[in-house]
């Protein structure tokens, strides 16, 4: 298969690791504009989740453009002296137990009611944690990319059994991109301490 073939057989999944990469890229740089990249990749990652049966990750993608829009707006407002802070005990364990009840409710549903489901327990957990990263991103609390590292490395592993080894690449990036993150935010948090 040529690249021209394989590019016109997985141009969304293509297209989608591309302007997920530019999204983190500019999350790690706390521009407002990585919620524009996000939003793209979103839109494409969701049409592929839906085709392969992960839906819970396809739904997770219209909660991802909603917070976009949110994180957007608030990081355009605030762009040049916003201050990553971190989470409070109780925010972190009310995240917890967010993402633990989302991934048994939403991986029950989907079991039970969807036609084709694939692993349902694993993908609603993933975005359940997912949803509290983004979350945390929006609110440019430190703790996000902790969240991110743990479920990108899981999702890994999930996008290597469903065969989309292209996106699993993508993920691998996004938890060296993710440590990268970290160590940005913190030091923006100690020189502005």
């Amino acid at each position: 298969m040529t690249f021209v073939q394989y590019f016109i057989n997985n141009w969304i999944e293509i297209i989608g690791i591309f302007s997920s990469i530019l999204g983190v890229y500019y999350s790690i740089q706390q521009k407002s504009i990585s919620w524009l990249w996000n939003i793209l990749a979103s839109i494409l990652f969701g049409l592929l989740f839906f085709q392969i049966g992960l839906y819970s990750d396809a739904e997770l993608q219209v909660f991802f453009i909603l917070m976009a829009l949110f994180g957007w707006i608030k990081w355009k407002n605030k762009e040049t002296n916003w201050i990553p802070q971190h989470s409070s005990q109780l925010s972190i364990l009310v995240g917890i137990c967010f993402t633990v009840g989302f991934g048994c409710l939403s991986g029950y549903l989907h079991q039970s009611y969807a036609k084709n489901v694939s692993l349902p327990y694993w993908d609603a957990s993933l975005t359940g944690l997912s949803i509290w990263g983004t979350w945390l991103a929006a609110n440019k609390k430190i703790e996000n990319w902790y969240v991110w590292i743990l479920a990108d490395m899981i999702y890994v592993g999930m996008y290597i059994q469903k065969g989309l080894y292209g996106t699993s690449l993508l993920y691998l990036l996004f938890v060296a991109l993710a440590f990268q993150g970290l160590i940005s935010w913190r030091k923006k948090r100690e020189q502005n301490l």
